[in-house]
């Protein structure tokens, strides 16, 4: 395959991910819990609580503190999660998941591509979840989304 053809493809593989995930949250509404939001609840779920602070949620996520805060904010005041003070450092509160949060989390539309992806025939589900986790891993060099692109053409 020639490297025109090979970014070519890399490219389109990269669209059918960003498909795939796009699908997966049908629920757009200003009511409906958001990409972040459940990314959230989901950290909340599978991290010791004494992991569950703003800070050690936002370096997780990879976001700075106000996208963090303004999504944990969203979901404090639809009963989701609830803020306590943290025992072992009074700058943090803890986050943890309420009632409603657990509740929540059965409807969690990440769920679906779990189904699809247990659906695949065996070899290929293993080879799948190495090569995504081996996508996760490899470091990025660049960030070409903060590249400027010059459109004055």
């Amino acid at each position: 395959m020639k490297v025109g053809q090979k970014m070519q493809s890399n490219f389109a593989a990269a669209i059918l991910i960003e498909k795939i995930v796009r699908e997966t949250y049908t629920k757009r509404s200003s009511t409906a819990i958001q990409p972040l939001q459940w990314s959230i609840l989901r950290y909340l779920q599978r991290t010791p609580d004494a992991q569950c602070t703003m800070s050690m949620l936002a370096n997780f996520l990879g976001l700075t503190h106000g996208p963090v805060v303004r999504a944990i904010s969203t979901l404090v005041k639809r009963g989701l999660v609830e803020q306590t003070a943290n025992l072992q450092d009074a700058r943090s509160k803890t986050l943890t998941l309420t009632k409603a949060g657990h509740e929540a989390l059965k409807l969690d539309p990440i769920l679906g591509i779990a189904s699809r992806i247990g659906s695949l025939p065996e070899n290929d589900r293993q080879q799948f979840v190495k090569l995504v986790r081996s996508l996760a891993m490899y470091p990025v060099k660049e960030d070409l989304s903060e590249n400027e692109v010059n459109t004055s053409n």
